[in-house]
């Protein structure tokens, strides 16, 4: 929906608008696209942005206007009391939702579920002293470090490092000094708010921010804040370890010895805001013995020694399996490179905010949040790595938290009471803290997030005492609460509108794919396995065709020549690719596959010789023997669903062949064969085939335009509606003039005024002008007079009666015999 602005025009020139039409460039050579995203936040403008996207036509919904009044209340959550169900039935035109808990029963692995252990700990009396003492030097409202527009900038990327570890906070604190000695020498002091956002991998943050014009300073309290500040740094530079570090590091003790014991991987994803604590923490995991092969490390820049050594690994043992044409970029190559290295060689992956979106870690069970976001939305995207599609173990998620730290305990009960975003929580012993509500917080974390993020910041930046800090989150605690409760009720009524394919409809089309998409896939593994054989023994390339576990093998012989982008690959096999390691998978993006299909479009006939199945219908069994020519066309339909069908027609003794029977002929095996001779003269030939590819053209259209006279109904009833929909709003608007002229009539007949009686009679013209406006315009849509209705009824009457364009492809005389069920060339 940002696509368009509040007045419903689309602006072309936005980022969404380009993307957008990016995204429909892929879909011009691709049927389906997979994506992934974050939910939905509950807004009924949202819906109808992404409907305008699928739906070009802009009728199913109207205009953002007309859409508004229609369906809206009073806001873009609310929905029109009574319009559930015509809502919900214009979308399922477009829209169909399945919900995780509807496919559960169909899946291999079903989803796990997510609990959460929460570690609290205790600061020493020079942790506590120096956390509260930082902090009330940073509540207050007028600082040399933290002057200028960048003021909020800073503060809050303070606080982000502060509550990760003691080293990122001796590292904001030098940048702080740093800050302080140029505003000293009257120089600009930019470099230490971009090494503050560099360090959480934020600099995105410091696009928009404004210049910032150097403070006038008073040197002698300048001097007092710089030495302030330098006593921070040697204060926290003194402590020898934080009691946050030994919590993580019992945690961490405890998976791998579960992990020992055979009660899980053994694996932990670690998860921090800032770079300089993942060095710290790679050191803590060094001290309880861990070595560097251990420990893998993941950034948002992977640049490192450590990263080139597992990409070269990663190339050795994995690089292999994709295709010359299919490798990923070096970027993303790095990337499953560490990934694999976690998953073969390390027991500990330690990951900024770069590694909590994009990586597969269903292997891994335990997620450690060493630091904690303050949008939630990221907190669901870390625990997401694990706790996601295949994972077979229930995930548990560690979190940290001061007792002694009001803030923090308020915002972790926030997290993981009002949220329910870790599901239960156990403590150190098991003991259960909390039980959730809910098994799927994504959806409430989704809507209150941005809210969520955006006030804690605005209580950081505005407080100025610790107290202060304390009792505004509490405050806002009880906020999320009536924040969830309204969101909730809201969304029992309107998520119904996409969630309106009921369980069983649901499960009766699992069903159905479980029953039928094996036979498919197997039919296409077929189709596979013959286009690539026929492409081998063309060329005359030696190779062993057999089958091997329910696959199709192909060795080919050492030395044989292949084209260059299939590489050095000697043995293909079709089927399932998961838990295939000695061999190629072959699928359509297969450089074999794809040259066999290039060399397939190339062939202008000849021909050939067809070999009959063992289980061939007695119609074609009954061929046996015979010769005849088949001929291939392209059909090409460009009605409301673009489909393009081959088609056969063939002719047997001179005589045409019935349209299935032809096409049973074009599925056969075939190989070059002797010119089959026929006795039939050549003009009784074209007419046979005239006559079969005629009736196989006929008979094929006949099946597509079932489809395409229920779409078109659809269409034109939609038409409808649309006009239907504006003149509602008009006649709403008709009504509402008619009140306000009855109420302006009668002030008139009350005024004395001169004055006054001209403004009534002026807003009395105003208001009948826009009425008669209105009349007409209702006149007009009933009519049918709408240049939008127009536009589209014309368009659809042309797709519905434009007729199919045949493209021929090859021709060949054919001689049919049976098989011999053993290949080898």
């Amino acid at each position: 929906h940002k696509r368009y602005g509040r007045d419903g025009i689309y602006d072309e020139s936005s980022d969404e608008a380009l993307m957008a039409h990016r995204v429909k460039g892929f879909l011009r050579s691709s049927p389906v696209m997979l994506l992934t995203a974050t939910p939905m936040q509950n807004s009924l403008a949202e819906l109808w942005g992404l409907v305008q996207y699928v739906e070009p036509t802009g009728t199913l919904l109207g205009d953002i206007a007309t859409f508004r009044k229609v369906f809206c209340a009073e806001d873009d959550r609310t929905l029109v009391p009574g319009q559930e169900f015509e809502l919900q039935r214009r979308l399922a035109m477009v829209l169909q939702r399945t919900l995780r808990r509807q496919a559960q029963e169909f899946l291999d692995r079903p989803f796990t579920h997510r609990r959460c252990r929460l570690y609290q700990y205790a600061m020493s009396d020079d942790e506590r002293s120096l956390y509260d003492d930082v902090t009330e030097y940073l509540l207050q409202p007028s600082l040399y470090a933290f002057a200028g527009r960048q003021r909020r900038l800073l503060l809050i990327g303070f606080h982000r490092r502060m509550a990760s570890s003691i080293p990122a906070l001796a590292a904001s604190l030098e940048n702080v000094a740093m800050r302080l000695r140029r505003l000293q020498q009257g120089l600009r002091s930019d470099e230490a708010v971009i090494d503050v956002y560099h360090d959480l991998e934020d600099e995105d943050e410091l696009e928009d921010a404004p210049e910032e014009p150097v403070p006038a300073v008073d040197n002698a309290t300048l001097a007092g804040e710089l030495a302030l500040v330098e006593r921070f740094i040697a204060r926290a530079k003194s402590l020898p370890d934080d009691a946050k570090a030994r919590k993580f590091q019992d945690a961490v003790r405890l998976v791998l010895e579960r992990g020992k014991e055979g009660q899980g991987s053994g694996k932990a994803v670690v998860f921090t805001e800032s770079i300089t604590t993942q060095e710290y923490l790679r050191r803590l995991l060094r001290d309880i013995g861990l070595h560097d092969e251990d420990i893998t490390l993941f950034r948002g820049v992977n640049e490192h020694e450590r990263a080139r050594q597992a990409h070269a690994r990663w190339q050795q043992e994995e690089g292999g399996r994709f295709p010359p044409g299919a490798r990923p970029s070096r970027e993303v190559a790095v990337r499953l490179a560490l990934v694999h290295e976690f998953r073969t060689r390390s027991r500990v992956l330690v990951c900024t905010e770069a590694g909590a979106k994009g990586l597969n870690l269903q292997f891994c069970e335990t997620v450690i949040n060493y630091d904690l976001p303050w949008n939630p939305q990221r907190i669901e995207q870390r625990i997401g790595r694990c706790h996601r599609y295949s994972q077979q173990r229930d995930v548990t998620v560690v979190n940290f938290i001061a007792s002694d730290n009001d803030a923090h305990r308020l915002t972790f009960e926030i997290l993981s009471e009002k949220l329910d975003l870790f599901g239960r929580v156990l403590d150190a012993t098991d003991a259960i803290l909390h039980e959730p509500k809910t098994e799927t917080p994504e959806i409430v974390v989704s809507a209150l997030s941005v809210e969520i993020e955006t006030d804690l910041r605005n209580i950081y930046s505005r407080s100025r005492t610790l107290d202060e800090v304390a009792s505004e989150i509490a405050a806002l605690r009880d906020k999320i609460s009536e924040r969830r409760d309204a969101y909730e009720k809201e969304y029992v009524r309107t998520s119904q509108i996409i969630e309106s394919r009921f369980d069983e409809n649901v499960r009766r089309v699992f069903r159905s794919l479980r029953e039928h998409l094996p036979r498919g896939l197997v039919e296409l593994d077929r189709d596979v396995a013959n286009l690539v054989d026929g492409y081998l023994a063309a060329r005359g390339v030696a190779y062993r065709r057999f089958e091997q576990d329910g696959r199709v093998v192909f060795e080919v012989a050492p030395g044989a020549e292949l084209p260059a982008e299939v590489g050095e690959g000697r043995r293909f096999a079709t089927g399932d690719a998961r838990g295939l390691s000695d061999a190629e998978p072959l699928n359509l993006v297969h450089p074999l596959v794809r040259a066999a299909i290039a060399n397939a479009r190339r062939w202008q006939g000849g021909s050939i010789a067809l070999q009959l199945p063992p289980d061939a219908s007695p119609a074609l069994a009954a061929l046996a023997g015979k010769a005849g020519v088949i001929r291939m066309a392209l059909v090409k339909y460009a009605g409301f669903e673009p489909v393009e069908r081959l088609v056969a027609g063939a002719a047997v003794d001179g005589a045409p062949l019935d349209p299935s029977l032809a096409a049973q002929l074009a599925r056969l095996r075939a190989a070059d064969g002797q010119a089959a001779e026929t006795t039939t003269d050549r003009e009784g030939l074209d007419a046979a085939l005239e006559e079969a590819m005629d009736e196989a053209v006929f008979t094929d259209q006949r099946e597509i335009e079932q489809g395409e006279q229920k779409h078109f109904e659809q269409a034109i009833g939609q038409l409808e509606r649309f006009v239907q929909d504006k003149v509602l709003v008009c006649r709403r608007e008709r009504a509402s003039i008619t009140d306000k002229l009855r109420s302006a009539m009668a002030r008139r007949d009350e005024v004395v005024g001169a004055s006054d009686r001209e403004r009534v009679e002026s807003e009395i013209q105003s208001l009948a002008t826009r009425d008669e406006i209105l009349k007409h315009r209702i006149e007009g849509l009933e009519s049918r007079e709408d240049e939008v209705y127009r536009k589209w009824r014309d368009t659809y009457h042309e797709l519905r009666y434009q007729p199919p364009s045949v493209i021929p492809l090859f021709e060949a005389t054919f001689r049919i015999a049976r098989s011999n069920p053993e290949t080898s060339c």
